[in-house]
């Protein structure tokens, strides 16, 4: 798993201090990488205009570090970068404040879920392999979209179909998903298709092209 954190902050909408016409605010910090480096306001077209809301995303290390501390702390830290971004004249207190807290929640320990280093198509075809009549779906069981919510969609939408046919009286789909009980180290070229959850050309080209 893996974990990304949004912090958000509400503003008294008479004191909104950016330009609600601007979606994404960037900040550089010169001494530390990836510190509360992309602000994005909802308090414009298309969104929520008037709400006053801006949030700040964190990343690795920085997602870790900040849902590790209090609330006080981190609210503290982004108040200070936004009044070195604005001027702190013009950054009044948030009259409100929140943040999740993925990485330390049991349920889930993380926000997304990431393949580490050496995962195959075959350990993660596994993960996807029902057992018996328990179905899984989510973004982590998607190959394609893995960590994005359209994997969740795609992936329960596929896994909603096989079980309304086999409901139906397909065989084939109560058969389930492959499941690989010897595992090989690489994923080779042929590998990459339906049957394991592969079903688009993101790197290769299936074919010939003219």
């Amino acid at each position: 798993m893996a974990t990304y954190t949004k912090i958000f902050l509400q503003f008294p909408p008479d004191q909104v201090f950016w330009n609600t016409s601007t979606q994404f605010f960037l900040y550089a910090d010169p001494n530390e990488r990836g510190y509360f480096p992309l602000f994005q306001s909802l308090d414009g077209p298309g969104f929520l205009p008037g709400s006053g809301i801006l949030f700040v995303t964190v990343v690795s290390s920085q997602s870790y570090r900040v849902e590790a501390q209090n609330d006080q702390i981190t609210k503290e830290q982004v108040l200070a970068v936004l009044r070195n971004m604005f001027g702190p004249e013009n950054v009044p207190m948030p009259t409100a404040f929140m943040y999740p807290r993925w990485s330390l929640e049991p349920w889930a320990y993380g926000s997304y879920s990431s393949w580490p280093p050496g995962t195959s198509l075959e350990m993660h075809q596994n993960l996807r392999a029902n057992v018996g009549r328990l179905f899984f779906a989510g973004e982590a069981t998607s190959a394609e979209y893995y960590g994005f919510l359209h994997g969740a969609y795609f992936e329960g939408q596929a896994v909603g179909m096989q079980i309304a046919g086999c409901l139906a009286g397909n065989q084939t789909a109560c058969a389930g998903k492959v499941y690989y009980e010897v595992l090989h180290g690489t994923t080779p070229l042929e590998e990459y298709n339906e049957t394991n959850g592969w079903d688009v050309t993101s790197f290769q080209t299936y074919g010939i092209v003219a």
